[in-house]
């Protein structure tokens, strides 16, 4: 590796990154979706949103095992090639059929949902030796998700439109550009093998604590969990928050202040390598701090452009805890115990998106007097996220053994 750096493998990885957000699509033309099935609910159309964090949560905590005997490089074809397959299945059997069907292209998104951070980790792990540079790729790969995000949401959705959306499954042919990255995946990741089994003679004389995973790893995931609940209360009410709640705009201000998200995302993916040198230990609570400001300017300022300033300090923040995160687990576990870590991360950050609507619902009707209060689920969205800052301190930039 030149410079520590497989540059062969990273064209591979950022070819995944591109299209790694393809099912932005779906998220864009879910209104033609319902109009098609207008004789089923809404909500059982939107579930296409839904079932794709069933199963990547359920994915995600056993994907670390699995990687661990099929490799990495293997894992991401799986992951990435699921998420073609969903896009043919909206393409061909979309607007055509039942509409449970989409439900089944939905859960192939699933896999690549729960697997992706896990795989994604491992794979800057088995290609950059320096930990400081992983971080820094980690985050322009970051940067180039958003990206392909907002490619396939724009051009998707202007194909979906064409007609009045009456053939909006032909947005699905831009899933083709995923073919082609997978390609060049196949032909530029290495197939690195899996960590062997020791054998039995040896067990004895290995450290049986080695590969457990340090408490650590546990408090961060299930610190990252409840941030990632409390952070995504901003895109489930935002659309409410603009058109009803507080007469903002329409849906066109909405999608802009979604849009700032991912402007906020890219930026941080860009400039990670250097505010991750300024803030080392520091780097995770920053980034909630950031969060707390966004969320008090959303709750104490219902103002359209202090929105989309909110939003891109959420997006930033969102994109610059993954790096560090991966980082500093490869810094205090063992090769065969990462995968596993990176597992539990991804699967608690997963529980607390799908878990999200039910409990800011229940904790605004506890505390607000009212579950459907936009104002109230922020407020407690905006609380919650200090609790996760305070805790977060020692979590990060406490004493404790780290690996190098």
């Amino acid at each position: 590796m030149k410079n520590g750096i497989n540059v062969k493998a990273l064209i591979g990885i950022f070819a995944y990154a591109i299209s790694a957000q393809a099912n932005n699509l779906t998220s864009g033309i879910l209104a033609y979706m319902m109009m098609t099935y207008s004789e089923v609910s809404q909500t059982t159309v939107s579930m296409v949103m839904t079932v794709p964090a069933i199963v990547g949560t359920v994915f995600a905590f056993i994907s670390g095992n699995i990687m661990n005997k099929v490799g990495s490089k293997k894992m991401l074809l799986f992951i990435h090639g699921s998420l073609f397959i969903s896009g043919m299945i909206f393409l061909f059997f979309g607007n055509k059929t039942s509409v449970y069907v989409l439900w089944l292209a939905a859960a192939f998104y699933g896999f690549l949902l729960g697997g992706s951070t896990v795989v994604l980790g491992q794979l800057f792990v088995d290609n950059i030796s320096d930990i400081e540079k992983r971080g820094t790729f980690y985050g322009y790969a970051c940067s180039v998700m958003s990206l392909g995000g907002v490619f396939f949401a724009s051009i998707g959705g202007a194909i979906a439109a064409a007609n009045g959306g009456a053939h909006w499954e032909r947005a699905y042919y831009l899933y083709f550009l995923i073919l082609v990255c997978l390609i060049i995946e196949f032909i530029c990741i290495p197939d690195k093998k899996p960590q062997p089994e020791i054998p039995a003679s040896s067990k004895e004389k290995k450290d049986k604590s080695a590969d457990k995973l340090p408490l650590k790893v546990w408090l961060i995931a299930i610190n990252y969990g409840f941030f990632f609940l409390f952070l995504y209360a901003f895109s489930l009410n935002l659309s409410e928050y603009v058109i009803t709640t507080h007469s903002l705009g329409t849906s066109v201000e909405a999608g802009l202040g979604i849009s700032f998200l991912t402007v906020g995302g890219i930026i941080s993916g860009v400039c990670f390598g250097w505010y991750s040198k300024l803030l080392r230990k520091w780097t995770v609570p920053f980034m909630m701090a950031l969060v707390a400001v966004g969320y008090a300017i959303t709750v104490f300022i219902p103002n359209i452009i202090m929105l989309y300033i909110a939003g891109g300090l959420l997006g930033f923040a969102m994109m610059g805890c993954s790096p560090y995160i991966i980082s500093e687990f490869s810094r205090i576990t063992t090769p065969k115990s990462y995968p596993k870590a990176m597992s539990i991360f991804s699967g608690l950050m997963n529980v607390g998106m799908m878990v999200a609507v039910y409990v800011l619902a229940f904790l605004a009707g506890l505390f607000a007097g009212d579950s459907t209060s936009v104002d109230g689920k922020l407020f407690i969205a905006f609380v919650g996220v200090i609790l996760v800052f305070v805790t977060a301190i020692p979590i990060y930039t406490g004493k404790g053994v780290r690996k190098s």
